[in-house]
């Protein structure tokens, strides 16, 4: 009696639960059916090299800093033979604005020696500049396949739907928020790149209303301050060599010339350094 008691219990909490992910899942759907940014340029007339893009760019990058560079990279590459034939000048000099340059260089490198983006995730995470998150954003949003991708604002939706009272959260415990659901017959009906496109954006307006739940996630650092930084003076850095102008006066100048260098973005010539 005891146990099937317990049982019965077991079941109706597997029951309320599934329920929550339901409604969540009809929430999210309905918001998006009316406030999604539908508009967004990498939403239109989609294609793997497209998605690629937007989604480097999009890395650590707010949405209105990436919409007018990501329009003037798709003018001038648009697509990876294009790019394949650009110099690394040539790509600093458009990505100027966006930080990160390291993935300006991955673009590069990945053009220069893939002719076509793989349809398996396995097969993109090989490629350079490409980890877990793009890989699952290619396969969901280019190829509209289920996959389990979590960046800033998908965490935040999921926490603040089902993880409020936690600490510390694993990713593993997040992905199986979005394996369940991904189960959910509206998901299902919606497919994984509207879904996802969905999860994102009401992510990010739950931001707008200043509800954020990274603190709440394990390993969690804060982003440093960019104005001051060593990132700051790297861009400052490699725009001047870009452009030919003087370097930046400031005594971290020269070791950071030297990171640049072995990372292979620079390289000396004569009494001077050149964008390799």
């Amino acid at each position: 009696m005891a146990n099937s008691t317990k049982i019965s219990r077991i079941n109706k909490s597997k029951e309320k639960q599934e329920e929550k992910y339901k409604a969540f899942a009809l929430m999210v759907i309905d918001w998006y059916e009316k406030c999604g940014r539908h508009d967004l340029v990498w939403r239109q007339k989609i294609n793997p090299y497209k998605i690629l893009v937007s989604e480097i760019m999009l890395q650590q990058t707010q949405v209105s800093r990436v919409l007018p560079k990501f329009t003037v990279w798709m003018k001038k590459y648009p697509t990876l033979e294009k790019l394949s034939q650009a110099s690394l000048t040539d790509i600093l000099l458009l990505w100027q604005g966006l930080g990160y340059q390291r993935r300006a260089k991955a673009l590069l490198m990945l053009a220069k020696t893939t002719t076509r983006l793989p349809k398996t995730e396995s097969e993109l995470i090989a490629l350079p500049g490409i980890g877990p998150y793009t890989a699952g954003a290619i396969m969901a949003f280019a190829y509209d396949k289920e996959s389990l991708m979590l960046e800033t604002n998908i965490r935040t939706a999921l926490i603040n739907a089902f993880h409020m009272r936690k600490k510390d959260i694993d990713d593993t415990l997040l992905k199986k928020d979005l394996q369940r659901l991904l189960q959910q017959p509206e998901v299902k009906v919606l497919g994984a790149r509207h879904w996802y496109y969905a999860l994102m954006d009401y992510g990010a307006f739950l931001k707008t209303k200043q509800i954020s739940h990274n603190k709440k996630v394990k390993g969690y650092r804060p982003q440093t301050k960019y104005e001051g930084s060593d990132r700051k003076l790297r861009a400052e850095i490699l725009f001047a060599i870009t452009k030919g102008t003087k370097l930046p006066e400031d005594n971290r100048v020269p070791a950071l010339l030297r990171i640049l260098a072995k990372e292979g973005f620079i390289v000396a010539t004569s009494d001077t350094w050149s964008i390799v």
